[in-house]
């Protein structure tokens, strides 16, 4: 939720690999995508400040899942490298919102 969260925020898309998600035994697309393991964060970061990024995070584990796209599509690769997630933020946005309006 908190990359969707991020897309919304940013109105761009973004193109997501679970594959790339820094995880041990958990082997279904879900338990990754609704995980509340501590100590996680969504991070997105102008591309000429990655390595500046990686000098602070040289002593964490991390990852880089995806990347922010100039387009509004939503997309997630899972684990078997099949799109499990491909949708428009915009519509995303709105079905998120929905159930809260009265």
């Amino acid at each position: 939720m908190a990359l969707a969260e991020t897309a919304f925020a940013g109105g761009f898309g973004m193109d997501v690999d679970l594959r790339k998600v820094p995880q041990s035994g958990l082997a279904r697309n879900d338990f990754i995508l609704i995980s509340e393991s501590q100590s996680r964060f969504v991070v997105t970061i102008d591309p000429k400040k990655k390595e500046s990024l990686e000098k602070l995070l040289r002593d964490v584990v991390y990852g880089e899942i995806g990347v922010v796209t100039e387009g509004e599509i939503f997309r997630v690769i899972g684990l078997q490298k099949k799109t499990i997630i491909e949708a428009n933020i915009f519509e995303l946005k709105e079905a998120w919102q929905k159930p809260l309006r009265f």
